[in-house]
């Protein structure tokens, strides 16, 4: 019996319901329909019927101010739908074209080629262990031989690769014409520090890296900081990050579109590093 398309794709209306989701998810709380028109090429109006049937259907709510929307919980379960209807199809069309996937991993004992392995994250790193561990949830077929230490290509993958809850904890710090870092409480900043134990510390611009100085400590990537925060944190890592004003909101897009895109539960608090 052939296979059918998911009705995101035989269905124009759910598909363009499925594009302003998305859009409005990248881009809230300040939403212009304007430029959702512009991004999918449909008219204004074709928008702003949507956006009253989303409201309507429980998907979408407006702010108190203009042009302020954001989705609800009920908008989030079916995008994520929407993402896994659209995975399984990808996965079957890639079955049926006989395309394997290959993932590489770190061997922590040596391995042969063809070998049955366990896989595990370990501080952000996917490990090929014994199959026998306890509390594997994961398997893999090796590719090739490697020593502990050395890369090893995995097929056959199947299972679930078990790992803790990524965790971010971001700090609001002031900008430089509201003082800098000279407004920032230090004390306050190296507690959370301790407090939250972090995998990594990122920073972002001059007067991150001016209060990580005085505290003594170095950023573990300071370039790239919303995509990198949401892959360590997408792997089980705990991230402690250094931002000034709305670069908070660039981290937090990308920890959504992690959450959303690949079914993670990343967690995050924002926290104000300013002297009171």
């Amino acid at each position: 019996m052939p296979q059918r398309h998911p009705l995101l794709l035989r269905d124009k209306g759910e598909f363009t319901k499925f594009q302003i989701l998305f859009e409005i998810m990248r881009n809230q709380p300040h939403i212009k329909q304007k430029d959702i028109s512009e991004a999918l090429g449909i008219t204004i109006q074709a928008v702003s019927k949507h956006f009253k049937t989303l409201m309507k259907e429980g998907l979408l709510e407006a702010g108190s101010e203009r042009a302020d929307y954001r989705l609800t919980a009920k908008a989030n379960d079916k995008l994520q739908d929407y993402w896994k209807n659209l995975d399984s199809y990808v996965e079957m069309l890639k079955a049926n074209l006989k395309v394997e996937r290959f993932l590489p991993a770190m061997a922590t004992q040596p391995v042969k080629a063809g070998e049955t392995v366990g896989l595990v994250m370990n501080d952000g790193i996917l490990c090929a262990v014994a199959p026998a561990t306890p509390g594997i949830g994961a398997f893999g077929v090796a590719m090739n031989d490697a020593n502990a230490g050395e890369d090893v290509g995995l097929k056959d993958v199947n299972g679930k690769v078990k790992m803790p809850q990524g965790k971010v904890l971001l700090v609001k710090l002031p900008s430089i014409k509201e003082g800098g870092s000279r407004a920032v409480n230090i004390t306050k900043v190296k507690k959370l520090i301790e407090e939250f134990k972090p995998d990594r510390i990122g920073v972002i611009g001059a007067v991150g890296r001016a209060v990580l100085n005085k505290m003594g400590v170095k950023a573990d990537f300071e370039f790239g900081i919303s995509r990198a925060t949401a892959v360590a944190a997408s792997r089980g890592l705990k991230v402690f990050v250094l931002v000034v004003g709305r670069m908070a909101n660039h981290v937090i897009e990308n920890i959504d579109m992690e959450n959303f895109k690949h079914a993670a539960h990343i967690t995050y608090e924002v926290k104000d590093g300013r002297t009171l």
